[in-house]
């Protein structure tokens, strides 16, 4: 399983079959990136995160949206095919949630499954074993 959390943070993190923990991946969360360009570069305005129309933007607003989210697809994608090089063979499940998820997944050419709930699941879980 490749987990990937997109909120301040993006995670990546990758448990086998038995639940052990094999390591993951650290990089700054879309919004961190897309904050620490605008405060940096005078010029450059704060933008939402909304679909970009084309990967070649006209205006800077649509470079602007179109190189965060189709970047930020680009190297998941790039990192899970990393990962599935350490996996010859292997069926890999992609998982992420967080709260940038929706809106990068979508654009991602791996099939990764959003689930916004997760960590509430993980949550109940812990409290049911607990119990």
């Amino acid at each position: 399983l490749i987990l990937m959390d997109l909120g301040t943070a993006t995670t990546i993190e990758v448990v086998d079959r038995g639940s052990t923990y094999l390591g993951g991946c650290i990089i700054p969360g879309v919004r961190t990136s897309l904050d620490a360009l605008t405060s940096r570069a005078a010029q450059l305005p704060g933008i939402r995160l909304d679909r970009p129309g084309r990967v070649i933007g006209k205006n800077t607003v649509d470079c602007m949206r179109s190189g965060i989210m189709y970047g930020t697809a680009a190297m998941l994608d790039g990192i899970i095919d990393r990962i599935r090089g350490e996996f010859p063979g292997k069926e890999l499940h992609i998982v992420a949630t967080g709260g940038s998820a929706p809106f990068i997944v979508k654009f991602c050419r791996n099939k990764i499954l959003y689930d916004k709930t997760l960590l509430m699941k993980g949550l109940w879980a812990i409290y049911k074993r607990n119990q």
